[in-house]
C-alpha cells in the first residue's frame, strides 16, 4: 500500500500516523475515517502546479484523487484514446456557435480539471456523437474503477472482528435475561442511506466511521419499524398498548432494543455500486422566475451516487426481555422493510427487502 497516496505536505501529522499505522499492521486504509476527519484539507483538496490546494466544504463536488496507481489504471483508456485519435478534429459548441479542437486538447482538459461536473460540461458540448459516446464510456470506467478500490479496501478479517463484537454484546444481553431475535434479509433492489450528506461525490452513502462498511443504523431500523407500526395502529391492526410497549411514550420507555444492521460480507459480488440519476430539465429547475418551460431540448445532468447493490444481505437484530414482544417486533420489522422500505428513494424502488 505504500506510495499510492498523494498527500499534501502539510497534512495533519495525525493523518499520516493513522495511515502509517494501518500500513505497518497490514490493514486496509480506512478512507471513511480519513474523509470524516480531514474532509476540508484532504478529501476536497487537489493538486495544482505540484502544490496542494486546500479545499472547502463548498468545494465538496470536486473529484478526489487519492489512489495514484488506480487513477493511472482508470485513465489508461483515455490516454490510449489520446495517443491513437488525438489528432482528430472535434466540433465543440461554444456559446451560439461552434469551434474546432483536437481531441488530445479535450482529453488534456478533462485530465486537468479533476472535477466530475466540469468534465460532463466539456463532454456535453462535443458535437461528434461517436467521440462523445467514447469519452462518456471511459469516464464511467474511471468512476467505477475508483469506486471498486474503495469498496474492496475493507479487510474481511477486520470486518469479522466488528461482527463478532456485536455477537458478544447480544450474548451478554441473553445472559441478562433478554431474548434476541435475528433476521437475515436480502435487498430486492439497491439501498441508499444518508444520500444528502457531504461526500466526495455529489451525494453520499453512510459508512461506518471505524470500519468503512455501509450499514443501517439501529435508529433508522427502529424509525422505519415505528413508522409502519403507526400505520397499523391507525388501521386498527395493533393496539395503542402494544405500540407503547414496543416503542414507548413520553411516560414509558420502550421495551425493544434495535441494533445496527450489518451487511454479510465475503461474497464475490461487490457490495457497493455506482448508480446514476438524471435531472432531465436542469434549466427549468434552476429558473426561479418560472419562465423557462421544461423541454426535450435540454441536456440531462447525470448525477452519480453510491448505493448498496441488489441482493446484498443484511443481518437485522433486536432484543427484549419479553419473548413474545421480541418475536412480534421482528415480524413488524420484516413487514416494514418489505412493504415501505428504508433509506432514500423508496418511491423509486430503493430500500426494499425480500422476506
Amino acid at each position: 500500500m505504500k506510495g499510492i497516496f498523494i498527500l499534501p505536505k502539510d497534512l495533519n501529522l495525525n493523518a499520516y500516523a493513522l495511515i502509517d499505522n494501518q500500513v505497518l499492521r497490514g490493514l486496509p486504509i480506512n478512507l471513511g475515517l480519513i474523509f470524516n476527519k480531514y474532509v476540508n484539507k484532504f478529501a476536497t483538496g487537489y493538486l495544482k502546479n505540484d502544490n496542494w490546494i486546500e479545499g472547502k466544504q463548498s468545494d465538496i463536488k470536486r473529484q478526489v484523487y487519492l489512489l495514484k496507481e488506480e487513477r493511472a489504471k482508470s485513465f489508461k483508456n483515455l490516454r490510449d484514446l489520446r495517443d491513437i485519435k488525438g489528432k482528430i478534429r472535434v466540433t465543440i459548441r461554444d456559446g451560439r456557435g461552434t469551434i474546432q479542437k483536437y481531441l488530445y486538447e479535450i482529453i488534456d482538459e478533462i485530465l486537468e480539471v479533476c472535477d466530475i461536473e466540469e468534465t460532463f460540461k466539456i463532454i456535453k458540448n462535443i458535437q461528434n456523437d461517436g467521440i462523445k459516446k467514447e469519452l462518456n464510456k471511459n469516464l464511467e470506467i474511471f468512476l467505477r474503477t475508483n469506486l471498486c478500490v474503495l469498496t474492496n479496501i475493507v479487510d474481511k478479517k477486520f470486518y469479522q472482528s466488528f461482527y463478532n463484537r456485536m455477537k458478544i454484546v447480544q450474548a451478554n444481553l441473553r445472559m441478562q435475561g433478554y431474548f434476541v431475535e435475528e433476521a437475515i434479509l436480502g435487498l430486492n433492489w439497491r439501498l441508499v442511506i444518508n444520500l444528502g450528506a457531504a461526500s466526495v461525490y455529489e451525494t453520499s452513502l453512510l459508512f461506518h466511521r471505524n470500519y468503512s462498511i455501509p450499514y443501517i443504523p439501529g435508529s433508522a431500523v427502529k424509525g422505519v419499524t415505528n413508522h409502519y407500526a403507526i400505520m397499523l395502529r391507525e388501521e386498527g391492526k395493533i393496539t395503542n398498548e402494544e405500540y407503547v410497549q414496543i416503542f414507548g411514550s413520553q411516560d414509558k420507555k420502550g421495551e425493544a432494543i434495535f441494533f445496527d444492521a450489518l451487511p454479510l460480507m465475503g461474497g464475490e459480488k461487490d457490495v457497493i455500486v455506482l448508480d446514476v440519476m438524471n435531472v432531465h430539465y436542469p434549466d427549468y429547475y434552476r429558473d426561479e422566475s418560472g419562465r423557462t418551460p421544461p423541454g426535450d431540448w435540454m441536456n440531462p445532468n447525470p448525477i452519480f451516487f453510491l448505493a448498496v447493490e441488489k441482493g446484498t444481505r443484511f443481518r437485522f437484530a433486536l432484543a427484549s426481555k419479553d419473548k413474545d414482544l421480541a418475536e412480534k417486533t421482528k415480524e413488524l420489522l420484516k413487514e416494514a422493510l418489505e412493504k415501505i422500505g428504508i433509506g432514500a428513494k423508496t418511491s423509486a424502488g430503493y430500500g426494499y427487502f425480500e422476506v
